[in-house]
């Protein structure tokens, strides 16, 4: 019985998954509830914007890197992570520790100053499987004088191996 409970829990957990829906953003999605009522007042660029993925033995990785930048004033960031874009909507996948951001992108206290720029080089996704996508990394933080500002930029990653 164990057992015939197991093989019905995976395959309703594949049915579920195998339903959803992977077409990519058209570019009139509606913004995730956290972002749509902030300024978009930091720069977010993720390159290449088209990433396509290589083989090094079982895994791939889609090696990319995400830059950052506040123009018009110092921005302290309160929160940051990355959505992925699937069934119509963009989706929450992760929003990271504050203390990775100083890590990965090389601020102190998580602070941005004006005009400099700060860029994880080794932003990478990785799987044992071949699969495209759509990312969008958001940043959310706070001006000197208090106001509440956003960055975001998206990322698509491909299937379409390089090193075949």
């Amino acid at each position: 019985m164990k057992t015939y409970l197991t093989i019905c829990l995976l395959l309703a957990t594949f049915t579920m998954c195998g339903q959803r829906d992977w077409t990519g953003p058209t570019g009139n999605e509606s913004l995730p509830k956290k972002l749509k009522d902030i300024r978009n007042a930091i720069e977010v660029a993720n390159f290449p914007k088209e990433n396509d993925p290589i083989q090094i033995d079982d895994r791939y990785y889609w090696k990319h890197a995400t830059s950052i930048l506040c123009k018009e004033s110092a921005i302290t960031i309160t929160e940051y992570g990355a959505y992925l874009f699937y069934d119509g909507k963009w989706n929450l996948r992760k929003s990271y520790p504050l203390k990775e951001l100083d890590k990965t992108f090389g601020t102190k206290k998580q602070q941005l100053k004006q005009g400099e720029p700060y860029t994880w080089t080794d932003n990478w996704r990785t799987d044992s499987n071949l699969y495209a996508g759509w990312a969008m990394w958001y940043f959310i933080g706070k001006t000197a004088t208090g106001e509440t500002v956003c960055g975001y930029g998206t990322l698509h990653t491909t299937d379409n191996l390089l090193n075949h």
